[in-house]
């Protein structure tokens, strides 16, 4: 009779020890839910305004960039860990910096700073194809700051230069100093999609309307380096006896195209434009004596607008859903006060 009792004791007493032990949450996969818990407790947490932005004082601002695959993407980077420092933001707490070399790469990184609980992310899509991952941004509730390429669907603010501005500015230059007549020469790159379209259209309206009687030509590059300007100017100095100046679109191929109007031994050419501000160019544009060149500004210090912009607004303050900077013109003129040696770009 004592055995049966004792067994049966045995028997309640593992029961009540199982129970226990499913309700432990010590489990790998309860530890993971515990995970969950605490990420929507940072959610919740968040406080939106009437505009849907979220507003705190110390939340971590994620910026996605794409890989410094040339100079002016390097800029970026650059400008972009300069201003988090201006603004005593540290890294891993204030904020977080990713690049990538491509559009799934920098998905993934999207993924990343939704799940280190960013309060904002300022993002330079690759292009349009990552627009499905910035939704999951506004999707999470989380501020999105598109800088200078935009994506398709909703974001929080956008800021980027005045591409357009670029293609209108250079055409009056351009249409000024050739007095309204000559030949010139319409650099496009459509690989760069938008961009280079933006520009090219906004010069040529310019140009048909403010200076009729100036002849364009137009040529193109395969994109916005060095190597594609003086390709796209060998080209096109064999198939044009007479050119009296290049609308470039871009700082990089600019160098080229100069390179290559030097190497012809070409006295027509007197003007070479550009856009973005490198330091290299401006370089040209402060030594160059034969060949006048200028360039637009659109400058990658601008993603330090982009970055104080989100501080901005995770702070409760006014803003703007749409900034546009407008370009300035640098010559021979004024070139000095654009130089930084520092300055990657």
């Amino acid at each position: 009779m004592k055995k049966k009792i004792i067994s049966a004791l045995l028997i309640a007493a593992m029961a009540v020890t199982m129970c226990i032990g499913c309700g432990s949450g010590k489990s790998d996969a309860s530890g993971t839910d515990t995970k969950k818990e605490d990420s929507a407790d940072k959610a919740d947490a968040k406080e939106t305004d009437s505009k849907g932005t979220v507003n705190t004082e110390d939340g971590l601002i994620g910026i996605a960039l794409p890989a410094a695959d040339h100079g002016w993407m390097a800029g970026c980077i650059y400008s972009a860990q300069e201003e988090v420092k201006e603004l005593g933001l540290e890294e891993g707490s204030g904020y977080k910096i990713m690049t990538s070399d491509s559009v799934n790469g920098q998905a993934n990184d999207i993924e990343e700073l939704i799940s280190l609980g960013c309060t904002s992310i300022v993002l330079l899509p690759h292009n349009d194809e990552v627009s499905v991952a910035a939704q999951k941004i506004v999707d999470a509730g989380i501020n999105l700051i598109v800088f200078d390429r935009k994506v398709t669907g909703d974001y929080t603010a956008y800021l980027a230069g005045d591409n357009a501005g670029i293609g209108r500015e250079g055409a009056k230059y351009l249409g000024d100093v050739l007095e309204g007549k000559g030949t010139i020469a319409v650099m496009s790159a459509p690989s760069v999609g938008s961009v280079s379209v933006e520009r090219t259209e906004a010069f040529t309206s310019e140009m048909e309307k403010s200076y009729p009687d100036i002849k364009l030509i137009q040529v193109t590059a395969d994109g916005f380096t060095q190597e594609a300007g003086l390709k796209m100017a060998t080209d096109m100095l064999v198939a044009n006896p007479e050119i009296d100046a290049v609308f470039s679109i871009d700082d990089e191929p600019s160098l080229g195209i100069l390179k290559a109007v030097q190497e012809a031994g070409r006295s027509d050419i007197k003007y070479i434009s550009g856009g973005g501000g490198a330091q290299s160019w401006y370089q040209k544009i402060q030594t160059e004596d034969a060949i006048n060149c200028f360039t637009e500004t659109y400058s990658p210090t601008m993603i330090a607008d982009a970055i104080a912009l989100a501080q901005k607004i995770q702070q409760g303050e006014e803003f703007e859903k749409d900034t546009i900077l407008e370009p300035e013109t640098v010559d021979s003129s004024n070139v000095a006060e654009f130089i930084n040696a520092d300055s990657p770009y």
